[in-house]
């Protein structure tokens, strides 16, 4: 309540007039005062520990809007008028979101690796088409496309085993990339 003259001290009937100073030392004061009290209050209104301290925190700085407007000795009904709607405000919210259906997924191992099924199914349709077109390959170049992609062996290797000269390997091994790529597309260039 101020009193007509601006600046001067705030009072009312009752109450000693106080300065404004000594009106905000007040009101810190008061409101350390209450927490413990508005906590315990507030438990039995709400979902959690975290629930009761965050409407706590919430009443308290929305009745810092009241400090000035309000006495001092109406501070204590209404901050708990405050709270009992902050936690109605919460158990709505509450239930819109149904977050008593989430879970918590701190501390959960998460598989980041996987695959969607749309990315899993474009990478069977694709092995699908190169294992097809492996198999149209003439008999020479599949056993030396086979021998490089699959064995990993050396040309040398390649060219020994076959019974033909490293030059023949890379002959076979260009016609069966060519094919490769004719048949399946260039989207599947990495895995030939």
């Amino acid at each position: 309540m101020k009193n007509k003259q601006e600046g001067a001290p705030l009072g009312g009937p009752g109450i000693p007039a106080i300065g404004a100073h000594d009106n905000a030392h007040g009101f810190e004061t008061f409101l350390r005062g209450q927490f413990r009290g508005l906590l315990q209050f507030l438990r039995a209104r709400t979902a959690s520990e975290q629930d009761a301290e965050d409407a706590a925190q919430e009443s308290m700085a929305k009745l810092m809007r009241y400090r000035e407007s309000e006495p001092p000795s109406a501070w204590k009904q209404l901050l708990y008028r405050i709270a009992v709607n902050v936690a109605h405000d919460q158990y709505r919210v509450a239930l819109s979101h149904h977050n008593k259906d989430h879970v918590a997924l701190d501390g959960l191992d998460i598989a980041t690796g996987e695959h969607t099924p749309e990315q899993r199914a474009l990478y069977d349709q694709q092995v699908a088409r190169l294992s097809k077109a492996i198999l149209e390959l003439p008999p020479k170049c599949q056993r030396v496309y086979l021998l490089k992609r699959v064995h990993d062996l050396s040309h040398a290797e390649i060219a020994s085993r076959c019974a033909i000269s490293v030059k023949m390997v890379e002959k076979h091994l260009a016609t069966a990339l060519a094919q490769l790529r004719r048949k399946v597309g260039d989207s599947s260039a990495e895995t030939l």
